[in-house]
């Protein structure tokens, strides 16, 4: 169980403290001293229950962030170097971010960090902790390496794919279809910024609810996600609604983003980009559908239906996040 320190507050206030400081930042020394701000602040974080396991984890997002900050700050020292041209002091940034997110192929660190701390630390590693790297990538003047980004960016989407088929435990499968989102992400960033940040808020609003949902049950395995939901009608609502909208099953609402993504980069006279990125796609449907499926099969249990049970405001929520593009067909 997580035990919160009396530091705790302080922690959480200069990691919401550092990336509003590298948002609002006007120098690159600034930023990157945000970076590091935010690095500091959130292993304290990581290891607030002192477990061997998170330990090991806060070492390992260290050694990963440290690399990536080293990164950037070459790079950053490169560009106030005239006699390297602009173009390739841009690469150790790209890199150092791309370090910092997760994504293909710096992604090693991701899944096993994820799997050995706790919830509330995943859910801000996925959610909070992207902010600064993506706004990296949006913010820069990519042109040059928009066609690494894409191919990053595609090679992301199918590695989320392929690594989320054989994980019996949701905090790496949870990683690696983060790795598959952060994929789509950045292909969009190079055709439209405004379309990669809708995309990655809609997909905080639908992780925030599921993690939370997990942290509240103490849910840590496919096993256990089964078990509880043959006696909770709730759960089992909640569970497979969020599940197959992170997947991004038609109509659900994690499928808007998605649908954006493909009519901007559509739009941009790209066809072989969104194949990728729907092949990936279908990988990661599959195996929340692998999950989804025997909740909603379970909904159709005469023991289940016969009990009025009433639904907490939580897996309210959850449906009508999930659900509620529906709406929009039946108008």
């Amino acid at each position: 169980m997580t035990a919160f320190a009396p530091a705790t507050p302080l922690f959480i206030s200069t990691l919401l403290l550092s990336t509003l400081l590298s948002i609002s930042a006007s120098h690159w020394l600034l930023l990157w001293l945000s970076l590091e701000l935010n690095l500091l602040s959130f292993i304290p974080i990581i290891m607030m229950s002192k477990s061997l396991q998170e330990t090991e984890g806060a070492i390992k997002y260290f050694m990963a962030q440290a690399l990536g900050s080293a990164l950037i700050l070459l790079g950053a020292l490169m560009i106030f170097n005239p006699h390297i041209s602009s173009q390739i002091s841009i690469i150790p940034i790209i890199l150092g971010a791309m370090n910092k997110l997760g994504l293909a192929p710096c992604h090693f660190w991701f899944p096993n960090v994820m799997a050995s701390i706790s919830w509330l630390s995943c859910l801000i590693l996925t959610t909070w902790q992207k902010i600064i790297p993506l706004m990296i990538l949006i913010s820069l003047p990519t042109t040059q390496m928009s066609l690494f980004l894409m191919m990053t960016g595609a090679i992301s989407s199918l590695v989320g794919g392929m690594g989320g088929m054989n994980q019996t435990s949701l905090r790496p499968l949870l990683a690696y279809s983060s790795i598959g989102h952060l994929g789509w992400m950045t292909c969009t960033s190079t055709v439209s910024s405004s379309t990669a940040i809708i995309y990655f808020s809609s997909y905080v609003l639908i992780i925030l609810p599921i993690i939370l949902l997990l942290m509240s049950k103490n849910v840590f395995s496919n096993i256990q996600l089964f078990s509880m939901s043959k006696s909770k009608l709730s759960f089992q609502l909640s569970a497979a609604t969020l599940f197959m909208s992170l997947g991004g099953l038609p109509p659900l609402f994690g499928f808007f983003p998605k649908w954006m993504a493909i009519q901007s980069m559509s739009s941009s006279e790209m066809l072989i980009l969104p194949l990728i990125l729907i092949l990936g796609a279908l990988m990661n449907l599959y195996f929340y559908l692998n999950l989804s499926l025997p909740m909603m099969i379970n909904l159709l249990n005469p023991s289940l239906m016969k009990k009025k049970e009433k639904l907490p405001v939580a897996a309210m929520s959850s449906l009508i996040l999930g659900m509620s593009p529906v709406a929009l067909f039946l108008i």
